[in-house]
């Protein structure tokens, strides 16, 4: 979907577009698949994180993004790139918080009034991490929410 939305109409070279592999029935090989490619993409030792120059999020009406779900074990990958996320018992890929963290710039874009209670969570001085886990996204670089007027409104006030 990003491949077409964007991607092909952007000058980004092939070789530095690099999704979610789907082919491996195993997503934890998948997982280990993905890291491997990354790291040597970037060129990064084992145990270490590259720094993506952009990431692009979306969020879920109970505050997930990528698919890092509310109090699931993925949250506390610290030590891979790559983990399976899981929602309502089915696997996902998904980056890891400390490999979105080390991107030099993440933007957020939230859209729908659904996402108003979230919001309010994500945003307030104190919070629970784990039931709100685009708290958890805070970038060694620059971070942008980008929200629609419904999605804002909330916080407009």
């Amino acid at each position: 979907m990003a491949r077409s939305a964007w991607l092909s109409k952007v000058p980004i070279p092939e070789g530095n577009i690099h999704p979610m592999p789907t082919d491996e029935p195993e997503p934890a090989m998948a997982a280990q698949k993905h890291e491997i490619q990354l790291q040597e993409f970037f060129k990064t030792p084992s145990g270490t994180f590259p720094a993506l120059d952009v990431v692009l999020l979306g969020m879920g009406d109970d505050g997930h993004t990528a698919s890092l779900f509310p109090q699931t074990s993925a949250l506390k990958v610290r030590d891979r790139l790559i983990a399976v996320g899981n929602k309502d018992g089915q696997p996902r890929l998904t980056f890891t918080v400390p490999l979105i963290n080390h991107a030099r710039c993440v933007f957020f874009i939230v859209a729908g009034a659904s996402k108003q209670p979230a919001l309010t969570q994500i945003f307030a001085e104190v919070g629970d991490d784990s039931s709100y886990p685009s708290r958890l996204i805070q970038p060694i670089g620059e971070l942008y929410w980008l929200l629609d007027e419904a999605a804002g409104e909330i916080l407009a006030g």
